[in-house]
């Protein structure tokens, strides 16, 4: 049988769309390309036909909601490339450190996000180190940690608001050419820094192997333990910078502020295509999950939909990526 000029046409395989994928969206990631393409579509129609979308507020609140998140999410990734699945103290260091940041802003905005962000880089050490040296399981020793954090917490707090006295202006509610909240800057700074350290630092090479294959990477010499720590220690600091953008734009603390970012930064990791396998996947996907998780919150909220039927569309969007990254990684590796 002869073959007709149609057939290369409708062969595509899985390489050849690696490539088309990563000369457009930068990911040789089908899942992740996939996300790229669905988040722009998603906004092109919400802008087309979703009263009040493309409103100066609503575009202004859309950002604010990305940016927390997207840091929080940028710190997890780190967490599950290295193949430690994910770090669920992020939001009892989050809720805390909002408390810290109201407590300790009249000290000065600089002053304040950098004891914060070391105190969360603290917390991450410490878990980092039990894990690494101590060979702990990472869910149980982050949620027994996140336990640890929010009881100190309440024993601080009391279970009141705490409420700030200094000013928090420039984080809270700042903006760049009077439309770029200067959240969106902390958060493209903080993605930066994360990029360059998983893509150009030895540290960051060692991560990835970490996560692909850990008992080679430790027969083979390589700074497992560093690595480790490196990671939680990130992703401690992204869960307590989150918190202070949180914390900020009314310079008050309350423990429920933020709790929910360990789901929002675990959803965004999933569903922007970083595999849970740990090893493969870039920043910019946690980025640009969380930019599609918030779009679709955002179309839910001006459309009217209540929070409790938000929160099941986002447990479905979720647990459609997990399905869709699983039916991807059977075709076989690195076909993700």
């Amino acid at each position: 049988m002869h073959k007709t000029a149609l057939e290369p046409i409708a062969q595509v395989s899985p390489t050849a769309l690696r490539r088309w994928a990563s000369a457009l969206f930068g990911t040789t990631s089908i899942h992740a390309a996939s996300i790229r393409i669905a988040t722009l579509v998603l906004i092109v129609v919400a802008a087309a036909i979703v009263p009040h979308f493309t409103e100066f507020g609503n575009v202004q609140s859309l950002m604010y909601s990305v940016a927390a998140v997207g840091i929080g999410a940028i710190g997890m990734a780190l967490v599950t490339l290295s193949g430690n699945l994910f770090m669920l103290s992020m939001g009892a260091t989050a809720a805390v450190s909002t408390v810290m940041f109201a407590a300790l802003i009249h000290l000065g905005l600089g002053t304040t996000l950098l004891l914060v962000v070391l105190s969360g880089l603290l917390m991450g050490i410490v878990q980092g180190g039990i894990i690494a040296l101590g060979k702990a399981n990472p869910i149980i020793t982050t949620i027994a940690t996140s336990s640890i954090i929010i009881g100190a917490g309440v024993i601080y707090t009391g279970g009141l608001t705490v409420i700030g006295k200094g000013d928090a202006t420039w984080l809270g509610q700042g903006k760049l050419f009077g439309w770029l909240p200067t959240q969106i800057l902390v958060l493209a700074i903080f993605a930066a820094i994360a990029s360059f350290i998983l893509q150009k630092s030895r540290i960051g090479r060692e991560i990835r192997l970490l996560g692909m294959r850990a008992e080679v990477a430790r027969i083979a010499g390589l700074r497992t333990m560093a690595a480790t720590l490196v990671c939680y220690a990130f992703a401690g600091a992204a869960a307590a910078l989150a918190g202070s953008l949180i914390a900020s734009s009314s310079a008050q603390g309350n423990l429920t502020y933020g709790i929910d970012l360990d789901f929002n930064a675990i959803a965004a990791v999933l569903v922007g295509g970083i595999s849970i396998r740990g090893g493969r996947g870039h920043i910019s996907d946690a980025v640009t999950g969380a930019i599609f998780l918030a779009v679709i919150g955002n179309i839910l909220l001006v459309s009217g939909v209540s929070y409790e039927y938000q929160l099941v569309a986002k447990g479905i969007v979720v647990l459609a990526a997990v399905v869709f990254g699983a039916l991807l990684a059977r075709l076989g590796p690195g076909r993700k």
